[in-house]
């Protein structure tokens, strides 16, 4: 959705109108687009949050992936 905001964008089209073409808020479109606009592809990931550390790592994510998919009733 991010890529798509900024895409829209692109075509000169006003926060409003590509809020209006693809479901969302002129503000959330109007964020996404500020931090392109500040941090190009790097500011369409996700930005550290406040709040506690991960107590869950991505190995541990992705064991649990595994297991979900390779199990079958």
């Amino acid at each position: 959705m991010r890529c798509r905001i900024i895409l829209a964008c692109a075509t000169g089209a006003s926060d409003k109108d590509v809020a209006a073409q693809l479901g969302l808020t002129p503000h959330a479109v109007g964020r996404w687009r500020k931090r392109f606009v500040e941090h190009r592809i790097a500011g369409l990931g996700d930005m550290p949050r406040s709040g506690g550390h991960r107590t869950v790592t991505d190995e541990q994510v992705a064991a649990v992936v595994k297991r979900t998919l390779e199990t079958f009733d």
